[in-house]
């Protein structure tokens, strides 16, 4: 808030949830953590409980800075809306695919930060068609869920008013030779969205 931040964002999720408990560290997890632990004991150490989150958000509060925070499931979407009511959500990369994710968030109604990561065209095509559905409370279902997100108004003018995509290098720290700022205009050209970049450079 001091460096004038708009908003400041955080992580919500349950270790139990989101990997198994014998999953190894990523690489570069390795070099800065205690090459002992797994994953799982590493993520849950870095769990938000409830008292962390209303800490957090009451500081947010108290220093005019919005609060955000990425779920990484429906139940953590459902917890930071019912309890927090966040003006919008973050989708981290890791996600993209997650079409449960995506339809609670758009139905949540709260606009969308989606990041991109290692995702193809195609991939960031279909999570924007199962926003759009959310969006617009079209039902989905199946395979090739809703590709008709672009053939219709309602779903585009839902899109342009709520999602903002952005270009990620998901490697920690991106090396600045692969981080390709103009994959922004690449994405901005393919899908008409406000876009950015979600930095992972030193």
């Amino acid at each position: 808030a001091a460096a004038g931040a708009d908003a400041i964002k955080f992580q919500t999720f349950k270790a139990k949830d989101l990997v198994t408990t014998v999953a190894p560290k990523a690489e570069y997890t390795q070099k800065t953590t205690d090459q002992s632990e797994t994953q799982f004991e590493m993520i849950r150490k870095l769990e938000l409980d409830e008292d962390a989150h209303d800490q957090i958000v009451s500081r947010c509060k108290s220093k005019g800075i919005e609060f955000m925070s990425t779920p990484f499931d429906v139940a953590s979407l459902d917890f930071l809306c019912g309890h927090y009511d966040p003006f919008r959500l973050k989708i981290p990369s890791g996600e993209i695919t997650n079409p449960l994710l995506l339809l609670a968030a758009a139905r949540s109604g709260k606009p969308v930060i989606l990041s991109t990561g290692m995702s193809t065209l195609g991939e960031i095509e279909e999570a924007l068609n199962v926003l759009a559905c959310g969006y617009t409370n079209e039902n989905i279902s199946g395979p090739g869920i809703a590709r008709d997100a672009y053939t219709s108004s309602n779903k585009i003018r839902a899109l342009e008013e709520n999602v903002t995509l952005l270009h990620c290098t998901t490697e920690y720290p991106a090396p600045f030779r692969d981080v390709n700022l103009r994959a922004m205009e690449t994405i901005r050209s393919a899908f008409g969205l406000s876009t950015g970049y979600s930095d992972h450079t030193r």
